[in-house]
This record gives structure tokens, C-alpha cells and sequence, in this order.
């Protein structure tokens, strides 16, 4: 009887234990997840993931608005696999809030068989009134490859961000402008894009999305092109001292060095260039003052903007560039000006630019200036106008001494002969800024 009594304890251990540690009865609960900011606009459905190592094999979800149930999905189906992802059609409302309450049940044999259960809620603020927007005032017209400005009215009390978008692909920021629900910025027209239309984009934290047109008649501006014939000199002197300062492997063939500084190191420079000149610091401007740049008075323009170069070597085509700024020349090391006020925000050695100093001057507007000798300025230092901030050089991808002049808006360099014009600033960008306010005020 003894033996008896020990035998159907040890089977009701056993037992015990199998309950208790076997996968079958797994007491995990799934885990849900609800894939939201808390704000909706009824449009966009509802992404549900549930999760559990077991299989689910029950799901309810229901919402509460204005004191009404709704049931929005319910399942009972074992074999419904291990994560089942619902897209929840939200029903319209009238209600400025809703909650939604979601269960799941496992396939675990825990809790007599009947499953491991978890519930979730989330509160959803109800918003379906797309963001107001306006045009203010902008310039009249924009030129391949140059810029232009806009002011915009973009009101939503839910608002999550706000840009101008560009060739349906490139954003540009909005710098608050004087009074509330109100924006500035200077955009561009990228040099290698053949056509050009420009957006105000909005979109609030519910998912509601505005877009609206920016009129701006086009300018055709017409870059020339050049031939550019590359010597053994050049490969050999310049060429494999770019290469050797950027700690970059040099190849053998004359051909191979060239188009690995001209292709492959210009596109890493021009990428640090643009990361340096894509941001916009201000949080807020009330409005916008500048003076035409004259960096190297009493100069020689010696290249342009936007020209279309062809590289041969021994007579063969062998590479292709797009000029980025304008190539201006005076005396060796003569003095560079800074032509208006704005902060030191790159001075470094940038391959084929050589030694550069980028300046920022408020509403995503920066100057570069390559092949320096000597720079008077760190990062870091406010310049003020007439100010000597470095000198000419030939540093870089270069055999003679002169300035490498760049301007660049929101990362995209752009045609600074715009921006030597004192009267193309007025009538583009400054009238249309300080105009802007003067409605504003109204």
C-alpha cells in the first residue's frame, strides 16, 4: 500500500512537472502592439501586431467613442499562426477621442487549457481637418540652377512637420517668420535637374496631408561647355597629391587616377559639402538682409558656374563634371572678404576643393571658398562684412592660384552669380521676405 501511495506521488509530480515546464503549457501571455502616435484621422487603418511563441488563436478588438461600443474584429482559429497582424478599418465618428481595447488569447494548454490572455487600450485623438495652408508671397520666377524665396502660412494645432518639396524630391526647410503659423525659406533648383516644381508640403500628427503649388515662372539659364584636355603633369603632380593627403590607394594607370579624384573623390567632398550646408539654425527670423558677395574684389572670372566639363587624356573622352561654383582670379595669396555677416562653419582640407572655408548666413544660405591658402577665421568665429577672412591658394585638384567660389542653399550649390547682383537679391529674395512681413502685419 506504501509503494502504492509513493507511485501516484510520483505520478502527480511528474505530472506536475510536465504542466509546469512542458511548451505546451507555456504561460507566456502575446504580446500586442499597436503601431500609433495617438492621433488619428479615420483614413489611414489601424495596425495591430499580435505575437506569441504558442500561436494565437483569439483576437477581439473594439472601440469606445462617445460612450458607443463598437466591435471592429473578433477571431477564434487555432491554427492562425504564431504573429497575426491586423489593419483595423476605423469606422467614421463624431467623437474627438476614441479607445480602442484590444485581447488576445494563446494556444497554450496554461489556465485549464484555457490560454494565456492579454489585453491593451489606447486613447486616439480624432482629427480629420487637413492643415490650412497659404502662400504668402514668393519670387516671381527661378532659373535652372538657382534660387528663389517663398513665404508661407501653414496652421494646424496638431502639426507635425511642414517643408517645400522640390522635383517631388527635395525637401526643404521652413524657418519660422514672424508671427505665428508663419514660414520662411530660400529654395533652389538644383544645376542638373532639367525641369523644376516646387510644393508646400504639410502634414499633421493625425496623418492629414496638404499639398500645395508654389508658382514660379522658370529662367533658362545657359551654362557652357568645355573641353578639358588632361596631361601627365597634371595626374603626377596634383592628381596623386590629392590622393596621398586623403590617405586614398593610387592606381597604377594614369587614367584610373584621374577619374578616382575627379568621380570618386569629388563625390565623397561634395557629399561632406552638403552635410555641412544642409542645416538651417535659426528657430526663427524676422527678417532677412543681405548684401551682394564680392569675395575677391578687382577679380578675373576664370570659370563658371554650372559648366559642363569633358575630361580627355590623349584625346579619348574619359570623364564628365558639372562646375559647382565660379573660379576667380586676382594675385597669388591675394585677400578673400567676407561680403556679409555669418558664422565659421567648416575650415578644412577637402580633396580636390583643397583647403576650404564655409561661411553660414541664416535661412540655409551658405558661401564656400576652396583652394585657400591661409584661413583668418576658425570654426566657430562670427565674420562681419569687409572682413579678411583667408587667402587665395592652389591647393586641391589645381595648378593655379585663385578662389573657388561656391554658394549653396539648404546643401545644393546654386549659381553665385545671382548672389553677386545686388539687384537680383532685391527683387528675388529680400523684397519677397520683407514684403511677406509687411502682409503679415496687416
Amino acid at each position: 500500500m506504501k509503494k502504492l501511495w509513493i507511485l501516484i506521488l510520483l505520478l502527480i509530480a511528474g505530472g506536475a512537472g510536465f504542466v509546469y515546464f512542458s511548451p505546451m503549457f507555456e504561460k507566456v501571455p502575446p504580446t500586442i502592439k499597436i503601431e500609433s502616435n495617438g492621433y488619428t484621422n479615420l483614413k489611414k487603418p489601424l495596425k495591430i501586431i499580435l505575437d506569441d511563441a504558442s500561436g494565437i488563436k483569439y483576437y477581439r478588438v473594439t472601440m469606445i467613442a462617445g460612450g458607443n461600443v463598437s466591435e471592429l474584429a473578433t477571431l477564434t482559429n487555432p491554427s492562425m499562426g504564431k504573429e497575426v497582424v491586423l489593419n483595423i478599418k476605423l469606422p467614421e465618428t463624431n467623437a474627438k477621442e476614441i479607445k480602442i481595447n484590444v485581447v488576445a488569447v494563446d494556444n497554450s494548454k496554461w489556465h485549464f487549457f484555457a490560454g494565456n490572455e492579454a489585453k491593451k487600450s489606447i486613447t486616439l485623438q480624432v482629427d480629420t481637418t487637413p492643415p490650412m495652408t497659404e502662400i504668402i508671397n514668393n519670387s516671381y520666377a527661378i532659373g535652372n540652377g538657382g534660387s528663389a524665396a517663398a513665404v508661407v502660412k501653414v496652421a494646424d494645432k496638431n502639426l507635425k512637420y511642414t517643408y517645400i518639396l522640390v522635383d517631388g524630391k527635395y525637401k526643404f526647410k521652413l524657418t519660422p517668420f514672424v508671427k505665428k503659423d508663419y514660414y520662411a525659406a530660400i529654395i533652389a533648383w538644383p544645376v542638373y535637374e532639367k525641369t523644376f516644381d516646387a510644393e508646400l508640403v504639410a502634414e499633421d500628427k493625425a496623418g492629414n496631408v496638404v499639398k500645395e503649388h508654389i508658382p514660379y515662372y522658370w529662367r533658362t539659364y545657359k551654362y557652357p561647355k568645355s573641353k578639358i584636355t588632361i596631361s601627365d603633369r597634371f595626374i603626377n603632380t596634383v592628381a596623386k597629391r590629392v590622393l596621398e593627403k586623403m590617405n586614398l590607394s593610387i592606381p597604377n594607370d594614369p587614367v584610373a587616377i584621374f577619374k578616382k579624384i575627379n568621380e570618386t573623390v569629388r563625390k565623397m567632398n561634395e557629399t561632406e559639402i552638403h552635410n555641412i550646408t544642409s542645416k538651417v539654425y535659426e528657430n526663427k527670423i524676422n527678417g532677412f538682409s543681405i548684401a551682394r558677395f564680392n569675395p575677391l574684389p578687382g577679380s578675373a572670372v576664370r570659370a563658371y558656374f554650372g559648366e559642363k566639363r569633358s575630361y580627355y587624356y590623349k584625346g579619348k573622352k574619359i570623364s564628365f563634371a558639372i562646375h559647382k561654383g565660379i573660379d576667380l582670379a586676382k594675385i597669388k595669396r591675394a585677400k578673400i572678404y567676407s561680403s556679409n555677416y555669418g558664422k565659421v562653419t567648416a575650415e578644412k582640407y577637402l580633396g580636390i576643393y583643397g583647403n576650404v572655408l564655409i561661411v553660414y548666413h541664416q535661412l540655409g544660405l551658405y558661401t564656400l571658398y576652396a583652394h585657400t591658402s591661409v584661413y583668418n577665421v576658425k570654426v566657430g568665429d562670427s565674420v562681419s562684412r569687409g572682413q579678411v577672412i583667408a587667402r587665395t591658394g592652389a591647393t586641391g585638384a589645381v595648378f593655379g592660384d585663385h578662389l573657388h567660389f561656391g554658394v549653396y542653399v539648404q546643401g545644393y550649390a546654386v549659381n553665385p552669380f545671382e548672389w553677386i547682383d545686388p539687384n537680383w537679391i532685391r527683387l528675388n529674395i529680400t523684397d519677397v521676405i520683407n514684403g511677406a512681413k509687411k502682409i503679415i502685419n496687416k
